[in-house]
């Protein structure tokens, strides 16, 4: 083997572990983007509007209401 060879050799065994490196860090930045988007997907399947929260809160404020309006009548009543 001349030097030409064990240089040519030496190179491809370089960049065989440069690219097996770059490809082992691609992969896994991909892995954390798919990961990333399917937290993202489920947070918008759970997501409740500021609206929705209101309106939802101004119902339970009513029924809170009309419990304690019922309680007030029984306790003056007896």
């Amino acid at each position: 083997m001349n030097s030409q060879e064990i240089i040519t050799i030496v190179l491809q065994i370089i960049l065989t572990g440069g690219i097996g490196t770059i490809a082992y860090f691609l992969k896994r930045t991909i892995d954390r983007i798919d990961k990333c988007e399917s937290d993202i997907a489920k947070i918008k399947e759970d997501y409740i509007t500021k609206e929705d929260f209101f309106r939802e809160q101004g119902k339970t404020d009513r029924k809170l209401d009309r419990m304690m309006d019922i309680l007030l009548e029984i306790k003056g009543g007896k």
